[in-house]
Order: C-alpha cells, then structure tokens, then sequence
C-alpha cells in the first residue's frame, strides 16, 4: 500500500470515529440528528428532580378523571376568589429541558383551572407532579382577571386539533401520531422591569406551567411549538435561559 493511500486511509477512519462520537453526543446533548431543532422522542421525558421527595398528595391513578377528582377535593388557595369556583378538566404541563434539581422546574405540573358559573376561567391552581414517587404537591395558584384575555376564553388557549392545523398552514407539516402533541412549559428568563432578560420580548407563551404552549412532533422528523400567538416555533426561534 502506498503512503498516499494508507494515510487516506487513517483519514477515513479517523473521520468516521468522529462522526460516531458526534451521533453519541448529540444522543445525550441533543436526542436527535436534528440538535437543537428538535427534542425527539427521548427530549421529551421529563426528568423529575429525584430531591421532590415523598411528601405530598398520593396519586394512584393520573388519568386525567382521577385527577380532576382528586385535585377538585383539595383547598384551591386562591386569593382574591370569594365564591366557589367551579373546577374544570385539569391539563399536564411539562416541562422542556429542565435539568436544575428543583421540582418545581424539572417536574410536570398538573393545572386545575376554575371557573365562575358564567363559565370565565377565574383561577388555575398549579400542582407539581412528582410522577416517580406519585404524589402531587400544591405550588401556587393565581387568580384571572375580567381585563386578561384569557378571563373568556378556554384552557388550553389552543386545542391540539387547532395546534396542529396551525402547523399545517403556516410550515404545511403534518404531525405524527406518536408522541402524542403535549403541552409545555419553556425554561425562559423573562427577567424583571427595567432589567429585562432575553426572553423579555417573547410573547409565544409558554413561561410557566399555567401558560403551555403545544409542543407537536412533525411528520418530517422536527419538533414545533405552537405558541399562544398561534406562531410555530423550533426550538431555535426561542430564547432558552
């Protein structure tokens, strides 16, 4: 074998290595060959902070009817709701590479959303799902107001069926079946007034637990999130913390 050809030789070799390497990084860092454009099938396990612990709420059945009876049995801590609401189907919020040891960020959220007798969403109380131990614990709840625009409308703001007709107008991607679309929460930094962060001008939603926004699995192998603006995003139009 000549010297040209046995060092192109080591150069193939040597290329290949680093391509196997490149797939096994992008495995961990990324999940898939598209990286940071998209999660994949193993991104979107969510990984719950092992510190959760045991205390909390016993769950032994998450469907969602177990858990609207479940959640509707507790006290909802909502300040400022005077009459008792009316609680309506819960929705599970998780959450997109959340890897900061706290439940509250690297846990699903379950969210119970309450009504007036008129049908306005008046409050939604968020539980954390602490799905390794099953439990759930109460972590916050907010009430709506009669100026917000979510006061009259439904939650989710968007159904599966109009996320994934939204992407199909705006990219002409259809989605597939599994995963199944799920609701989502980002890690944004949306800073505070007058020291914004670099999410400070996103308005796609998807900032906390009670403002999913949909996270759909496309059929040409990306993810898209359809967010509150009804815009489809990849993860590269977001600005992640």
């Amino acid at each position: 074998m000549s010297r040209i050809a046995f060092l192109k030789k080591k150069w193939v070799l040597a290329m290949l290595a680093l391509l196997a390497m490149v797939g096994i990084i992008s495995g961990i860092a990324f999940y898939n060959w598209h990286k940071n454009e998209s999660l994949g099938v193993d991104g979107r396990r969510d990984y719950c902070a092992t510190s959760a612990g045991t205390y909390g709420i016993p769950v032994s059945d998450d469907s969602p009817q177990a858990m609207q009876a479940l959640l509707s049995a507790q006290p909802y801590f909502v300040a400022g709701v005077t009459d008792s609401p009316i609680p309506g189907a819960p929705i599970l919020s998780h959450p997109i590479r959340m890897h900061t040891g706290q439940d509250f960020n690297d846990c699903p959220h379950w969210m119970l959303p309450l009504y007036d007798v008129a049908g306005h969403l008046v409050a939604i109380a968020d539980y954390v799902y602490d799905y390794p131990h099953k439990v759930v614990r109460f972590a916050d709840s907010g009430q709506i107001f009669p100026s917000e625009p979510r006061y009259s409308n439904p939650f989710p703001y968007l159904s599966a069926e109009q996320a994934i007709a939204l992407l199909k107008q705006q990219r002409n991607v259809g989605t597939r079946a599994h995963p199944a679309p799920e609701l989502a929460f980002l890690p944004l930094d949306v800073g505070l007034p007058g020291h914004p962060g670099p999410a400070w001008n996103w308005r796609g939603g998807g900032a906390a637990p009670s403002d999913p926004i949909w996270l759909l699995a496309g059929s040409d192998g990306r993810d898209y999130l359809i967010g509150t603006d009804k815009r489809v995003y990849t993860l590269h139009d977001i600005p992640l913390s």
